[in-house]
């Protein structure tokens, strides 16, 4: 780099050359201290005008620099990551040095800054602050369920390329993924119920629901106001259906995140194995991700911690007309000849059985069933049939008592 000689440089040359009578009053008049002076001073009598140039105030040695081989384990681990399809942020660097056993393990800031200069970081310099932004977050499990579906593509034999849907439902308060499935792109209605409804078989049902404003969710804004069926059925099953405000993708922000984990797994598993070519395998591997992301995946919006376990440390919550717990059930069986089926009868119920009315035009129709505690809800595919609460002194629910 070229050396700028500035007017200062000049007359200090000059002043140092020729000698200063008055040292004070030099220092007054060029306003710097006599430490200074003295400073240049010394360098010029050793090196001459040589000694004027800046120097670099880096000190000669750094003690508690971090070692070679440490920033070498960082980069190695930031590819091993970004090659399994996870995340390779500083933050999940830490887990996997302290996975490794390198010691000492540096700060997620330390590694951000080794990752920067070794240019591993496009600079974001435009990024939104995470300050800036509004964060909500429901107070218990269940309180709200966020539901959402996006596109996948399966490879044919003769490399054709045909859309399939991914439909998944995440727990708002500990991200943890209580359902995931794929599907055939044309019956995504029947998809997204059937991934809610193994969710709500699993985990119980939710006090309310999330979701965009596709079609398969909602209809509140069309003319006819007509309910979609995943809102009708979650209606009959006390939970509430929330939409969010038209492009504002924001309000389901977790969800919506969701699949960028999803994708970038997917797509690493692809460049290890192939293209998916039916859903079955890729059914599989939607299994195999959602046992990794919610029992061994740190979360970084969790601190650190798996989803599983913030969903199991508090007590779920419940539809706001069944306050007291109780695990919902579903099961799938045929309608008699005379058109009704046998549900477990509640606590207390005359009988361990009873069965419930659904009219003859469904006899002997598969259906499935949700119970839970007292009330119960049949669905024929994601079409709810029928929703009533039990009467446990009576063996027959008629279908109009």
């Amino acid at each position: 780099m070229a050396w700028k000689v500035t007017a200062m440089d000049v007359r200090m040359a000059a002043a140092l050359a020729q000698g200063v009578d008055d040292v004070a009053a030099f220092c007054r008049a060029q306003k710097i201290s006599r430490e200074t002076y003295y400073k240049w001073k010394r360098r010029f009598d050793r090196e001459g005008l040589e000694g004027l140039r800046d120097r670099s105030r880096r000190p000669a040695s750094v003690p508690n620099a971090t070692p070679a081989e440490v920033e070498d384990a960082i980069v190695r681990a930031r590819k091993e990551l970004a090659d399994a399809g996870q995340f390779n942020g500083p933050f999940s660097i830490v887990d996997q040095l302290t996975a490794d056993g390198v010691w000492p393990v540096p700060s997620r800031a330390t590694i951000a800054r080794i990752l920067a200069r070794r240019g591993l970081v496009r600079p974001q310099p435009r990024k939104r602050p995470r300050s800036s932004y509004r964060r909500f977050q429901a107070g218990r499990p269940n309180e709200m369920w966020q539901s959402d579906w996006t596109e996948w593509r399966l490879v044919d034999r003769d490399g054709a390329r045909r859309p399939v849907a991914i439909a998944g439902t995440l727990d708002d308060h500990s991200r943890f993924l209580v359902g995931i499935g794929a599907g055939t792109g044309d019956g995504t209605g029947e998809l997204v119920w059937a991934v809610m409804a193994a969710a709500i078989g699993a985990h119980g049902v939710p006090m309310s629901s999330l979701t965009d404003n596709g079609l398969c969710y909602t209809t509140q804004r069309r003319a006819d106001h007509k309910p979609a069926a995943f809102q009708a059925n979650l209606a009959a099953l006390g939970c509430q259906s929330i939409a969010s405000t038209p492009h504002h993708p924001q309000t389901c922000g977790k969800i919506e995140r969701f699949w960028q984990t999803l994708k970038k797994w997917l797509r690493a598993r692809e460049a290890r194995n192939g293209p998916y070519r039916t859903l079955a395998a890729l059914n599989r591997d939607l299994a195999i991700f959602a046992e990794y992301y919610n029992t061994r995946r740190p979360h970084r919006a969790l601190g650190g911690r798996t989803p599983a376990a913030v969903f199991a440390a508090t007590a779920k919550a419940r539809p706001a007309d069944r306050p007291l717990p109780s695990r919902a059930q579903i099961y799938r069986c045929h309608a008699s000849t005379g058109g009704s089926i046998a549900v477990a009868g509640p606590a207390g119920a005359i009988r361990a059985q009873l069965r419930v009315h659904l009219g003859g035009r469904y006899k002997q129709l598969p259906v499935t069933v949700i119970q839970d505690g007292l009330r119960v809800a049949v669905f024929s595919g994601n079409q709810l049939i029928r929703a009533l609460d039990l009467d446990p002194t009576k063996i027959y629910q008629p279908l109009h008592p």
